[in-house]
């Protein structure tokens, strides 16, 4: 299994500190893989401290040779 995970950082809730707020949505995205397993994550929007949609993942089955 592949994840890949997009985080999109050019909005308003990036311009000052951008780290803080990447760091908080990486920490939330961690939260939800814990409680809810890598599957059903994937399905949860990442947003930024405004709302707004900033990231996905995707996962992808990956041959193991």
């Amino acid at each position: 299994m592949k994840v890949t995970i997009t985080i999109n950082l050019d909005n308003a809730a990036f311009d000052d500190e951008p780290r803080y707020e990447l760091a908080r949505i990486v920490c939330v995205f961690a939260l939800n893989i814990d409680r809810y397993g890598i599957e059903q994550a994937s399905r949860i929007p990442m947003n930024d401290i405004n709302g707004n949609r900033v990231g996905s993942m995707e996962l992808t089955d990956v041959e193991i040779k």
